[in-house]
């Protein structure tokens, strides 16, 4: 089972839930960007909730299917066609032989997901098969490249409820856990960075989020580096931040004044430059709670077995 790229598209690769073991290498933790789209198509799949999908950025993808498949897109609205007609996304479709998928231009946030029953069949690299660009682990897909999928053994009519489609037009409000550096930042500081909307600068990719705003003056601008997780805020020696995301070192440098909720950042990884974004606290036990009924219900729990 396998699709042959006509048109690879501006930034498309093969992603997983990520490497999760392998910080300590000074490797990224790498991964889909926006995770609750990349669960709820293998879901839909009945996939195992590691199977790799295709991340399809700003879209401009043609792939020709060469075989009969079941597939599921899911994320943001590309404009996906099958064969020239606008085809459905946060459901399954059966695909055959020569058909042809194709992904043009955003219409609904920047990111899609095309998933395959039993996920896409690519070397793990690290306990992965994310591909991280910056580090030089695995490589974006690229013209007359095969694309190797597993065979589909049915016909799934699964969708998802309209209900529980994300609107990628919403205001983004980031929900940030305090980190152990957050007392270090005055209440004035605090109030600054609370009580204003940034807007996404085009500094932005896998690697981290940089936001334009009224900068937060501080008075450390220079710190030994050190680990840093998904999510961090960093304060910038500009007085800015810069949310790091999937592809981001393993070690920074400046303060960080918390780190934002991990679902929150499935939002943030489908806007364009120019959006605006805000922050307000969480409280730790509400971000544990969400964070269990969500792994609860894809199953992630069980992603270290598999």
């Amino acid at each position: 089972m396998s699709f042959k790229v006509i048109k690879p598209g501006f930034l498309t690769t093969v992603q997983d839930y990520g490497r999760l073991t392998h910080t300590q290498q000074g490797l990224s933790q790498s991964g889909v960007m926006d995770e609750q789209a990349y669960a709820w198509a293998n879901h839909l799949l009945d996939n195992h909730y590691n199977d790799s999908a295709l991340e399809i950025t700003f879209g401009g993808v043609i792939l020709e299917a060469l075989d009969k498949m079941v597939i599921c897109v899911c994320g943001a609205d590309l404009d996906f066609k099958v064969n020239d007609q606008s085809a459905p996304i946060w459901r399954n479709l059966q695909i055959w032989p020569t058909d042809r998928l194709s992904w043009s231009v955003p219409k609904h946030g920047i990111r899609a997901y095309l998933a395959v029953q039993g996920g896409f069949q690519t070397q793990a690299l690290f306990g992965s098969k994310s591909v991280n660009l910056r580090e030089h682990i695995g490589t974006a897909i690229t013209k007359d490249e095969t694309l190797t999928c597993a065979p589909s053994n049915s016909n799934l009519e699964r969708l998802m409820m309209p209900r529980y489609i994300p609107d990628y037009h919403q205001k983004v409000i980031l929900r940030l856990l305090p980190s152990y550096q957050y007392s270090e930042f005055n209440d004035a500081q605090k109030a600054l960075f609370f009580g204003q909307s940034y807007t996404i600068s085009y500094a932005n990719d896998r690697s981290g989020c940089r936001l334009n705003g009224a900068p937060i003056a501080i008075k450390r601008d220079k710190m030994i580096s050190e680990g840093i997780s998904y999510g961090s805020v960093e304060i910038a020696t500009d007085g800015l931040p810069i949310i790091l995301l999937k592809d981001a070192p393993s070690i920074g440098g400046y303060p960080k004044i918390g780190t934002v909720f991990s679902l929150d950042l499935a939002i943030l990884s489908q806007q364009q430059p120019n959006a605006k974004v805000r922050f307000e606290l969480m409280d730790i036990d509400q971000a544990q709670k969400e964070r269990a009924a969500f792994n609860q219900f894809f199953g992630v729990s069980e992603i270290q077995n598999h």
